[in-house]
């Protein structure tokens, strides 16, 4: 059941379009919002014990519903958790990276900019913008798909959504320097450090295997925190594009390299979705 329904989520976005429009984490933020309100001023609140409380009891309502609905039909189970997947992932990349690449082609600069404020490609000195968008585009999808297909197969769909939700809270603690700001930064790299090997790993299979396990031996420092620098490392080296960016390049360029990044994000999701039905098929998983 895993497997169809990851295939009818995507299946859906695929032939709808994409359906970022439904993703409306409003109520996640006024959750938070009115918790803080109540109970910030609480010991418990500032760390571990206010971000269980935050992620936590909406996962025990999911809980809840997810039971009721068994007791009347597997079908109900089925379609909730087709939902919670559909709804857990972000933003649709392939919608985002098309749009870039036909910006790019076209020299369209608005357009790039608003989809690299989307895509988040940061202002980091010391590298060039090729190299910037292409680790930018690596990261966004873990945070937009793998990561969330990854706990979604290892703990249903209460895994799908925990992730989702522990990335949108380290974005909503930013860098602030409070106990709580750090229990959501630590719950994100501990549900970030198995599903972004597990990709990088999916890079290797999907391109150059060589190139991609030594690219990702460079960086590995055995931390939890090294979690970004692997899989940009495994990406670029996958495509032999460690060196992407050395030098400027003109848009058409870049637009190339953001394609066959593109092809191997696609490439990687067929790779996992093979594992999953053989580990099904070999009585592994349901």
């Amino acid at each position: 059941m895993t497997l169809i329904s990851i295939l009818v989520a995507l299946a859906l976005e695929y032939v709808l379009g994409a359906l970022d429009h439904l993703r409306n984490w409003s109520w996640f933020d006024q959750w938070l919002a009115w918790l803080e309100q109540r109970s910030g001023e609480r010991h418990f609140w500032d760390g571990p014990g206010g971000v269980l409380v935050s992620i936590g009891l909406p996962l025990a309502g999911l809980a809840v519903l997810g039971h009721a609905l068994a007791d009347a039909s597997v079908i109900f189970v089925f379609a909730l958790g087709t939902f919670i997947f559909l709804y857990s992932l972000g933003a649709d990349l392939n919608s985002q990276l098309d749009r870039y690449t036909a910006a790019l082609h076209a020299d369209d600069d608005n357009t790039i900019a608003l989809v690299e404020e989307q895509l988040q490609v940061p202002n980091v000195v010391g590298q060039s913008g090729a190299e910037r968008v292409l680790r930018s585009v690596f990261i966004r999808s873990h945070e937009q798909l793998f990561g969330v297909v990854f706990w979604f197969i290892v703990l249903g769909m209460a895994g799908g959504l925990l992730f989702a939700m522990s990335l949108r809270l380290r974005r909503r603690v930013g860098d602030a320097t409070t106990a709580y700001a750090e229990a959501a930064r630590r719950l994100h790299e501990i549900l970030s450090w198995p599903s972004i090997r597990a990709e990088a790993l999916g890079f290797a299979l999907a391109g150059n295997l060589v190139d991609a396990v030594d690219g990702w031996h460079k960086v590995e420092d055995g931390s939890s925190a090294a979690t970004e620098p692997v899989l940009c490392a495994a990406g670029l080296s996958s495509l032999s594009l460690g060196k992407a960016g050395a030098g400027e390049v003109d848009n058409t360029a870049i637009a190339t390299q953001v394609e066959e990044v593109q092809a191997l994000i696609n490439r990687t999701l067929l790779v996992w979705l093979a594992i999953l039905g053989i580990m099904i098929i070999g009585g592994w998983l349901t």
